[in-house]
């Protein structure tokens, strides 16, 4: 893969990204950036987020450096259909400007207002969402994204 991946959620967590590479992730480099023009909110009933555009926000997030096709195509099939891969420019955190990809809202529906933060989602969402993944990332590979995402809406640990 040629230009890193922006992203702004969950995956900026290494124990979640090595879960959905299902493998070390020692290789991939994580660069601190912010993609202009969006803020991140929590999407209705769910514990992760999404950009929505704003011009007076800049987004925090962190580029992945060092993903193979591979590691790209398991991240597309985890981020389900309701997320398109886009190109997009974002700064870095020492100041550059770098392109990169990132996963635009496609067709999700409307967001709350309430922001989003990384290390709320940590303490009271990432344990949950670590079982969640290990048991949908089983599916990469045996079941189309629509029969996944159906897998995803319908998790228990019941």
């Amino acid at each position: 893969m040629n230009l890193p991946l922006f992203c702004f959620g969950s995956l900026m967590d290494r124990e979640v990204l090595a879960c959905v590479l299902d493998r070390p992730v020692d290789d991939v480099t994580m660069v601190q950036a912010s993609i202009p023009g969006f803020r991140k909110v929590r999407l209705p009933h769910e514990s992760y987020p999404m950009l929505v555009p704003d011009a007076e926000f800049e987004a925090p997030g962190v580029l992945l450096v060092g993903l193979s096709k591979a590691d790209l195509d398991r991240i597309v099939f985890f981020e389900g259909e309701e997320y398109e891969l886009a190109p997009c420019q974002v700064h870095a955190l020492d100041g550059g400007c770098a392109e990169a990809l990132f996963f635009d809202e496609g067709i999700m529906p409307p967001p709350r207002t309430e922001p989003w933060d990384f290390v709320t989602w940590q303490r009271d969402h990432k344990d949950y969402l670590i079982r969640q993944s290990r048991a949908y990332m089983a599916c990469y590979g045996r079941m189309s994204l629509a029969e996944a995402d159906t897998y995803w809406q319908n998790y228990s640990e019941s």
